[in-house]
């Protein structure tokens, strides 16, 4: 609920909404740390092949973008939205991803995995597969690669430090619980920085940006869908981590490494594309305590109803 409700203050108050922007590098940080934090702290679940480790990784950095940049061939798109659409799906997995997998009880050192090892590659596969699939946009390596080494680097240390030295953090960091509010607390500064940009391709074009918002959304669960569908041998728990870790991407990050210099269709796609991840959380936990509300009330008020009389 946090998450969403930041989003919106950001689209009500444009100066937190610049005040989040300023904060992205220490919004990264922070998903990060509580991603490491969380799958230090999660039971230590399912154990993957290293076979099947390289599986994941190339269907989530390999497969899905080389596949979507294919099938996007075919359709009659405005190169700068091609380009948003395809950067979109050239990020990693998100850096809350191990967070979100424990508030959704999938497996989070998984998704922690898999988002780190695709968030270090990113430096490399980010600008060779935009340059391969001609999306126009320049990057700079060297840059990018220190941001990211750096921010994953220390958040790494304190959170050794931290688990090391838990007895004495046990006010802060009493159980896992407390180790997502960290990433929450990121997600929060990423839904106030976003709010800006969504708010600036609302206002010059509404009905665009919904179309845009849609399409975020339906590829987003979409491919979590079809990821979960496609790796279902595995048990539901290990195959919602990968469905997880394939449709919901770090955009800011893609957004970063191109110095935020975006055409402005490219920047309202991206900005768009949070939206489903922030809201995620919220979407799954409604779905699973609605039926048994459901289930609870609607019989009582099935009864009143039908004894009421006129």
């Amino acid at each position: 609920m946090l998450l969403v409700v930041s989003l919106c203050v950001g689209v009500l108050s444009r100066p937190l909404a610049h005040f989040g922007y300023s904060l992205l590098p220490v919004s990264a940080f922070l998903l990060t740390l509580g991603s490491f934090l969380t799958a230090g702290l999660a039971p230590s679940g399912l154990k993957m092949r290293i076979s099947l480790i390289g599986v994941v990784l190339a269907w989530v950095g390999i497969v899905l973008p080389l596949a979507a940049a294919a099938l996007l061939s075919f359709v009659p798109l405005d190169p700068s939205l091609r380009a948003g659409v395809l950067l979109s799906l050239l990020a990693p997995p998100v850096g809350s991803a191990a967070a979100i997998a424990a508030m959704l009880g999938l497996q989070p050192r998984i998704a922690l995995l898999v988002s780190i090892a695709l968030t270090l590659l990113a430096p490399i596969s980010i600008p060779c597969f935009a340059t391969v699939l001609g999306l126009g946009v320049a990057f700079d390596m060297q840059a990018l690669a220190l941001r990211l080494f750096g921010i994953i680097g220390m958040a790494a240390l304190v959170a050794v430090a931290s688990l090391r030295w838990r007895e004495r953090l046990t006010p802060v960091l009493p159980d896992q619980r407390a180790a997502t509010g960290v990433a929450v607390i990121g997600l929060i500064i990423v839904g106030l920085a976003t709010s800006q940009g969504i708010t600036t391709q609302w206002h010059s074009n509404p009905a665009r940006f919904e179309e845009m918002l849609a399409a975020a959304i339906a590829i987003n669960f979409g491919l979590c869908g079809l990821a979960t569908l496609v790796f279902s041998r595995l048990g539901l728990q290990l195959a919602g981590t990968i469905g997880l870790v394939s449709g919901n991407r770090n955009v800011t990050l893609a957004w970063a490494a191109a110095s935020f210099g975006l055409p402005p269709l490219a920047e309202g796609y991206v900005a768009a594309c949070v939206i489903p991840v922030l809201a995620l959380p919220l979407i799954v936990r409604l779905c699973v305590t609605l039926p048994p509300l459901v289930n609870r009330f609607a019989p009582q008020a099935l009864r009143s109803f039908a004894s009421w009389k006129p």
